[in-house]
């Protein structure tokens, strides 16, 4: 990586991290969606590593509810884990030609969900089945481009939970996420020395960012804000395709 490429990855991350404090997610998708412009798709997941994980920490710790979750999602989240790192095992290095092709229909897919406000409703009776379905499908698509928004972000919304409990539950299902996406990729020599050091330099602005997004939450309208991220996400996917099928 330049110098330059640094510089705007870092930028990069303060802008994900704001859009994270001010909606409570986005950071993998911008990050992923602005790096994946100028750089290799296995490179930008590299970089994601350690901020993902810092700043869903944070999100996870917050809101006293934490065993309950986990009791409540193990079902998703081990599965997801385990194909996450199979994925990335299969994938290795340099990764399919068409994971360019997932990413972007990942972005266009997440985007249209949030403009046109499409929100499933899960019957209480059809969470135990489906959370290891969902936590298949979104395990091989945060191994293969490390962002893991759909189905899973769709899923979780759809369940019998309180807004203030959902913050903490998107925290903790990411945490373990980005824990297991870090892990692998370290096993197999995709996060090695120099990106290692970028992406813990890049856990600055991204933290940073999340503490302007929370101080900043109450003085900007968020809906305004989360429907420019929408069409900003989007916009980047028709771009990923336009890029690569040309």
């Amino acid at each position: 990586m330049s110098a330059i490429d640094v510089v705007v990855g870092l930028a990069v991350f303060l802008l994900a991290g704001t859009v994270k404090g001010l909606v409570g997610l986005g950071l993998p998708a911008i990050s992923i969606a602005l790096m994946s412009l100028y750089l290799p798709l296995p490179e930008a997941i590299a970089l994601i590593s350690l901020p993902t994980i810092f700043t869903n920490i944070w999100q996870a710790a917050v809101g006293g509810k934490f065993k309950l979750i986990v009791r409540r999602q193990w079902p998703l989240i081990v599965p997801l884990a385990v194909v996450l790192y199979l994925t990335v095992w299969l994938v290795g290095q340099k990764g399919p030609d068409w994971s360019f092709l997932v990413l972007g229909t990942v972005l266009i897919a997440y985007s249209t969900l949030g403009l046109f406000r499409i929100r499933l409703h899960i019957h209480a009776d059809l969470e135990k089945p489906l959370a290891p379905v969902i936590g298949v499908i979104s395990g091989f698509i945060a191994g293969l481009v490390g962002v893991p928004v759909v189905p899973l972000m769709p899923y979780l919304q759809g369940l019998d939970i309180k807004p203030s409990e959902l913050v903490q539950t998107l925290g903790v299902v990411l945490c373990a996420t980005s824990f297991a996406l870090t892990a692998s990729l370290l096993l197999f020599g995709l996060l090695d020395g120099p990106r290692a050091l970028v992406s813990a330099a890049a856990v600055v602005p991204a933290v940073v960012g999340m503490w302007l997004g929370q101080q900043i939450r109450s003085r900007l309208s968020v809906e305004q804000f989360r429907l420019a991220v929408f069409w900003a996400l989007l916009l980047t996917g028709l771009y990923t395709f336009a890029t690569r099928l040309m």
